[in-house]
């Protein structure tokens, strides 16, 4: 079957992202330093992690050994220290944000915009981050510069000395010109900045291609859905959920997916199976349990997962999922 070009888009944007990622953690694991810990030092941390001691009152070799364990221990595992199980523990996300933390962003505090005007007025549905965490991310780079802050381009700022050159301006006026290109220039050197700003414009990308393919189903974009909703409807789709294993290991998600998740029940579609499609996870839910008869497991499951649905409709659905119709103590081939 054909791979879908937005898919095939994401994916790619998503390799990136994770090779510039591990290039990103492997120079900064090779710059870290490689001394022993003095013994002196020893004893204010331990008393630091004993709580006798506050951060502030630490020296700034103890403060250094401490970021740098906290840093070993984030990038071992990111997307603990992010805010991602916060997100994942809400019972519903709003459809904007819900593409954000699919894209792996973390929407909260995120500096965006969602479109542009082009040159001829039109309205270009395209979203550009500027500053946002991601949750793979192994440092805090929110606040950190990047060349899309400031107010011209090295280009733009060349041809505004050249102008003032032609003009006969001031001195002064061509000097902070100047400065304000070596400013420019400056953080387009910079790696750390470059970094980050190459990772939000790809996370970016993948953002926009989620947000036109939800688009383009017949959604309410008022209506909240669960987390798990979101995540069922992107993996469905084809898109890889970066952080998605993760949650489903941690328990934030069902670790095993039915068979039958969508596209074959799809809760956008016209003719969603809704009694059925529960009816479908109730049985896959209970023939992986041990305790109690089918019927029992068929109906603890949809009473914990579906207490809004009325009792007859319960009772059908055990009557559908349960195998063992006979009743007692299953026969054995023999």
């Amino acid at each position: 079957m054909r791979t879908p070009r937005d898919v095939y888009t994401y994916t790619d944007r998503l390799k990136s992202v994770k090779a510039l990622q591990k290039q990103h953690d492997d120079q900064a694991r090779r710059a870290e330093p490689n001394t022993e810990l003095a013994h002196d030092l020893a004893n204010e941390i331990d008393e630091f992690k004993a709580g006798t001691l506050s951060y502030q009152q630490l020296s700034h070799g103890a403060a250094m050994w401490v970021s740098l364990e906290s840093l070993a221990a984030k990038r071992k595992d990111p997307i603990f220290y992010s805010d991602l199980p916060v997100l994942l523990e809400q019972e519903t996300w709003a459809p904007l944000d819900a593409m954000m933390i699919l894209a792996g962003v973390d929407p909260h505090a995120a500096i965006m915009e969602w479109s542009y005007s082009n040159f001829m007025g039109a309205q270009i549905d395209k979203p550009t981050i500027k500053h946002a965490n991601w949750f793979t991310c192994t440092s805090d780079r929110y606040d950190y510069p990047i060349v899309g802050d400031l107010e011209y381009s090295a280009g733009e700022l060349k041809n505004l000395i050249r102008e003032a050159k032609a003009r006969g301006s001031s001195e002064e006026e061509r000097e902070e010109l100047r400065r304000r290109l070596a400013e420019v220039e400056r953080w387009a050197q910079d790696e750390t900045s470059g970094f980050k700003s190459e990772v939000l414009s790809l996370r970016a990308e993948m953002l926009g291609t989620l947000k036109r393919r939800w688009d383009s189903c017949d959604h309410d974009p008022s209506q909240r859905r669960t987390p798990a909703f979101f995540v069922r409807w992107a993996e469905s789709r084809g898109f890889e959920v970066e952080w998605a294993a993760w949650a489903r290991q941690h328990g934030f998600l069902e670790r095993d997916a039915p068979a039958t998740e969508p596209p074959y029940f799809d809760a956008d579609s016209e003719d969603y199976p809704e009694l059925l499609h529960i009816a479908v996870r109730a049985w896959d839910h209970a023939k992986k349990g041990a305790s109690g008869t089918p019927k029992q497991r068929i109906t603890a499951f949809v009473t914990d997962r579906y207490p809004q649905i009325s009792d007859g409709a319960k009772e059908a659905i055990a009557l559908i999922a349960n195998w063992q119709k006979s009743g007692g103590r299953p026969k054995t081939g023999g």
